[in-house]
């Protein structure tokens, strides 16, 4: 009995030891892990545990960081925030400022030159040949011969080119313009006497024209300028047909036929006097319109020389008309150009003109020879009724009315070269 009273207190203390290895302890990892477990057994390196699962695990004491007889704190696990993709900063592109363009052209203070050259299609429409055959026709009323009839004439376009070059200081400009144009014509008429005259021919046209002109700023704003001008123009056209056949028939056959060569020269020249004006749409669009009245002079030298070959080839000849006209010309010139400014100093441009005159005959010559007959209606013996007859031509050429046309459409660029003050 006492020695049990002695055991009393070592059986008190090896309660609390018995139950540390019977309760659930909490277990920490240095790899972070939790382990909730019963210790079964230890050594002085490992331990054998029984986890909640009923699992037996046996750890190394190496791996263990602290054993704890308290629950396991709960930790709050922050929430899983979806893993962004790395962002990659995007470099800032700079927008370099572009250059302002100054299209801005002060009127007052201008000193450039600027030159032209443009391409398109020409037509002309000269007075020819039509001239004398109606001073004929009216000739031959008087001794009852049947008129020629001239089918209206066809032209059909050809290229054409236009340049020039205007040089301006301040209010004042001055400069030089042409061109050159082209169409072929077609020439078909019908005449009745004994029988029936066909005379047939297809051939080019073609004008060139030189205008020296000078020009003052009148009036100027923002938007419209207005000039006027006195000019000096000139024109050469020509005609020439080197094909030109004529067939007469008597009856229900060929009688005569002929092939010949035509060719009419004429020159123009005269003032001009008119109006420019600009008118501007924004800073880059412009119109520009020209009118020009026309006071020409001039001459017109024509010839056909021809080879009549009969139908049964017996006294075949050669036939040739020539005249020589002088005559005065009113008429006007018109021009429109669409402008559109690429840079400050290159356009393009889109346009028309056009002429026209109309004539008044001074003095008209017309001959006619044949190698057979020599100078046709020319009575040597009597030369005062072949001048008379002359007049009498001349006269009734002034109350025929001629006129003469010529078109362009243009398409072309301009350029402008700037001085800069010194």
């Amino acid at each position: 009995m006492y020695r049990f009273r002695l055991l009393l207190p070592f059986v008190f203390f090896l309660i609390p030891a018995i139950s540390l290895y019977a309760e659930m302890k909490t277990i920490y990892l240095k790899n972070g892990q939790v382990i909730r477990a019963e210790i079964l057994q230890q050594t002085a390196t490992s331990m054998t545990i029984k986890t909640t699962e009923g699992k037996t695990i046996q750890l190394n004491k190496s791996e263990i960081n602290t054993v704890s007889f308290n629950e396991p704190a709960k930790v709050q696990q922050e929430e899983k925030k979806p893993a962004q993709a790395e962002q990659i900063p995007i470099p800032q592109i700079t927008e370099v400022p572009k250059p302002i363009v100054n299209f801005h052209i002060d009127q007052l203070k201008r000193n450039d030159l600027e030159i032209y050259f443009g391409l398109g299609a020409g037509r002309y429409s000269p007075e020819t040949q039509g001239l004398p055959v109606q001073i004929q026709n009216k000739v031959g009323l008087a001794s009852g011969t049947l008129p020629t009839v001239i089918d209206k004439p066809t032209h059909s376009p050809e290229l054409s080119q236009t340049y020039g070059a205007i040089y301006t200081w301040k209010r004042w400009s001055g400069g030089i313009a042409g061109s050159y144009l082209g169409n072929r014509s077609t020439y078909d008429s019908h005449s009745y006497a004994s029988g029936m005259i066909h005379s047939t021919g297809s051939f080019p046209e073609r004008q060139s024209s030189l205008k020296n002109e000078v020009s003052f700023l009148a009036f100027t704003n923002e938007r419209f300028d207005l000039r006027p001008t006195i000019g000096y123009q000139y024109f050469w056209g020509q005609s020439q047909d080197t094909n030109i056949s004529t067939s007469y028939y008597t009856g229900n056959s060929l009688y005569l036929y002929s092939q010949g060569v035509m060719k009419f020269n004429e020159t123009l020249k005269g003032y001009s006097i008119g109006l420019k004006a600009t008118i501007r749409m924004g800073e880059r669009w412009e119109n520009r319109l020209e009118y020009h009245n026309l006071t020409l002079s001039g001459n017109q030298d024509g010839s056909i020389v021809s080879a009549l070959v009969p139908a049964n080839l017996s006294q075949v000849a050669f036939y040739r008309q020539w005249q020589n006209i002088s005559w005065d010309a009113k008429g006007f010139h018109l021009l429109y150009r669409l402008v559109y400014r690429v840079t400050p100093t290159i356009s393009i441009y889109a346009g028309f003109q056009f002429y026209e005159w109309k004539y008044s005959l001074n003095s008209d010559q017309q001959y006619l020879y044949s190698s057979k007959d020599g100078l046709i209606g020319v009575d040597l013996s009597n030369p005062n009724a072949y001048l008379v007859q002359q007049k009498l031509m001349e006269a009734i050429g002034k109350t025929i009315n001629s006129e003469s046309r010529s078109a362009i459409l243009e398409l072309g660029v301009m350029k402008r070269f700037e001085f800069l003050h010194q």
